[in-house]
C-alpha cells in the first residue's frame, strides 16, 4: 500500500521544455554580444511569411525660409526597400537516464546553458557575416594606430548616401569591433605616443554602448571578439544592424524509450538586416566567418591531480 504512494522523479520531470524554455528565453538575449547595436524586433511573431521587406526612407531634406504670406513647398517622401530572408537555427542535446540520475554534476543545466550558448553564437555570427556586407569599406591600415580612427570618421563624413543624416556629436561615434590580437596592438600603439588616447573601460561609466567593451580610442569604444580574423574590423553606430525575430524560442523535449533517453532541443526563428548602411563600415578583408563546431573529441579533459582512472570510450547514444 505504501508503494503505491511513492512518486518517483522521472528524466522527463528533469529534462522540462516548460521550465526549460522560458529560461533559454530569458538568458538569450543577455547572451547575444550585438543586441545592443542590433536591436532584438519582434513586431513580425505570428505573422505569415519567409521574407520580409524592410523600408529605408530617403532623407527629404532641410526645413528652408518662407517669406510672409508666400506658400511652403511641400517635398515628396521617398524610400528604398531591403529583403530580409526568415530562417530557423536550433540546437539540441540528448540525455541518458544515467547521465541524468547518476552523473556528476548538473548536466541539465549545462546542457540548457550550452543550448542558450550555441544559440548566441549563432545569432552573432549572423549579424556578423551581415555586418560584414557593410557598402562603405576601407583598407587594412598599415599601421594599427590611432589615425585608423581618423580614416573612419573621414570616410563616414564622405558618404553621400540619400539616406544620410547629419548626426549630432554624441551620436557620431559608435563601437569598433576587432580580434584581440588587433585590439592588443591598437592599444599598445596608441599608448606609445604622448597623447596616450586610450581611455579604459572602468573610466567610461554610463557612457558605454556594449556590455563588453574594453577601452575607447578617440570616441570610438573597442570591443573584441574571436569571431573576427585578425587584420577586419568592424565599425558599427547604434542602429546600423536589426534582428527580426519570427519566433522566439521554441524548447521541445521527447523520450526515446527504446535507448532510454530524453532529446530536449530549442529553435527560434528570425532574420538580420542591415538598416541603416551610413551607420556601418568594415575594415580590411569582408570574407564571411563562420561558426565553431564541436570540441574537437581528442582533446578531452586531463584527470584531476593525484587522479590515475581512466575511463572507457562511450558512444554518442543518438549517432547510432
Amino acid at each position: 500500500m505504501a508503494d503505491n504512494m511513492i512518486d518517483p522523479t522521472k528524466v522527463a520531470d528533469l529534462v522540462n521544455p516548460e521550465v526549460m524554455g522560458p529560461i533559454i528565453s530569458a538568458q538569450l538575449p543577455k547572451r547575444i554580444a550585438f543586441t545592443q547595436l542590433a536591436p532584438i524586433d519582434t513586431t513580425l511573431e505570428g505573422r505569415p511569411g519567409d521574407t520580409i521587406t524592410v523600408p529605408r526612407f530617403n532623407y527629404s531634406g532641410d526645413a528652408k525660409d518662407v517669406a510672409e504670406g508666400e506658400a511652403i513647398k511641400y517635398d515628396k517622401l521617398t524610400t528604398g526597400t531591403t529583403k530580409v530572408t526568415i530562417k530557423k537555427v536550433a540546437k539540441g542535446l540528448a540525455f541518458t537516464d544515467e547521465s541524468v540520475l547518476t552523473g556528476y554534476g548538473d548536466g541539465v543545466a549545462e546542457g540548457r546553458n550550452q543550448i542558450v550558448n550555441g544559440l548566441a553564437a549563432k545569432v552573432d555570427y549572423d549579424v556578423l557575416n551581415t555586418a560584414l556586407d557593410a557598402r562603405l569599406t576601407i583598407p587594412e591600415p598599415e599601421k594599427l594606430d590611432a589615425s585608423l580612427i581618423d580614416t573612419i570618421e573621414d570616410t563616414f563624413d564622405s558618404d553621400n548616401s540619400p539616406y544620410k543624416v547629419e548626426e549630432d556629436a554624441a551620436a557620431a561615434t559608435g563601437v569598433l569591433f576587432m580580434n584581440p590580437k588587433d585590439m592588443r596592438t591598437l592599444r599598445k600603439n596608441v599608448l606609445a605616443t604622448s597623447a596616450g588616447d586610450w581611455t579604459r573601460q572602468t573610466d567610461l561609466g554610463d557612457q558605454v554602448l556594449v556590455s563588453g567593451v574594453i577601452g575607447q580610442v578617440l570616441g570610438w569604444q573597442i570591443f573584441t571578439s574571436g569571431k573576427l580574423p585578425v587584420g577586419t574590423q568592424v565599425a558599427v553606430k547604434p542602429g546600423a544592424l536589426r534582428i527580426y525575430m519570427k519566433r522566439g524560442v521554441n524548447a521541445e523535449s521527447a523520450r526515446d524509450i527504446d535507448r532510454k533517453l530524453t532529446k530536449f532541443n530549442a529553435d527560434q526563428i528570425y532574420g538580420v538586416s542591415i538598416y541603416d548602411d551610413t551607420k556601418l563600415l568594415v575594415i580590411g578583408a569582408n570574407t564571411e566567418v563562420a561558426g565553431n563546431g564541436a570540441q574537437d573529441p581528442a582533446n578531452k579533459p586531463t584527470s584531476p591531480r593525484g587522479s590515475k582512472r581512466t575511463k572507457s570510450a562511450v558512444s554518442d547514444p543518438v549517432s547510432k
